[in-house]
């Protein structure tokens, strides 16, 4: 009977579920700034999502979510094979319009960011995920600047520099499309099998 009330509880399922996606990020709107040759980049991680469910007809199903701050921010730095060994931050701060201002405490920042090859011949990449979500207003906070300093340990020692990076939101959207039968038969399979919770988006691959 079992068997059956599922089957019966299917039919009635929509059969595809689109799910459009809308990403609310900052991206640099200036080359990537350099530092004892390394070319630096900053990510911001949305932390929460904003989701809305709309049923279009008896087949299809659609879901409407926003990816969205608080933001977990990580730093890059490329670099070339045996020229740069690791990087550390010594101050960050992130401002913008509106007397916005936000320095951040050196605990967000502690650490060192060891240089390893990327999947591209000839490049080499640190990343170092910076402690503290931040919160941004996109309405007041548009546009804002990283200003960092940090020092990079090269082939021909420690040097130090200065990054400034300028970042405005940018909006993307995208659609994946899940056939609802075959991840609900998919869940009872694996039913009994352990959660693994999201990790990190994979790196960018260039600055």
């Amino acid at each position: 009977m079992r068997p059956l009330l599922s089957l019966l509880a299917l039919g009635w399922l929509p059969s595809c579920v689109h799910v459009f996606t809308t990403h609310y990020d900052y991206q640099a709107t200036a080359p990537a700034p350099t530092a004892a040759g390394s070319a630096f980049r900053v990510e911001f991680i949305p932390k929460a999502t904003e989701s809305g469910v709309a049923i279009s007809a008896m087949v299809v199903g659609g879901a409407l979510v926003s990816e969205v701050g608080p933001y977990q921010m990580r730093l890059h730095a490329f670099g070339q094979p045996e020229d740069q060994k690791w990087f550390e931050i010594k101050s960050l701060r992130l401002s913008g319009t509106d007397h916005f201002e936000a320095p951040m405490e050196p605990r967000g920042f502690a650490g060192r960011a060891e240089f390893t090859p990327t999947q591209t011949p000839g490049s080499t990449r640190a990343s170092l995920l910076l402690g503290p979500y931040v919160s941004l207003d996109a309405k007041k906070q548009h546009d804002i600047v990283l200003d960092a300093e940090v020092v990079v340990m090269c082939r021909s020692g420690l040097s130090r520099g200065t990054l400034h990076i300028p970042l405005a939101l940018t909006k993307t959207k995208r659609r994946d499309s899940t056939n609802v039968i075959a991840e609900i038969a998919q869940d009872i399979r694996d039913r009994d099998k352990p959660t693994i919770p999201a990790a990190l988006p994979p790196p960018p691959e260039k600055p």
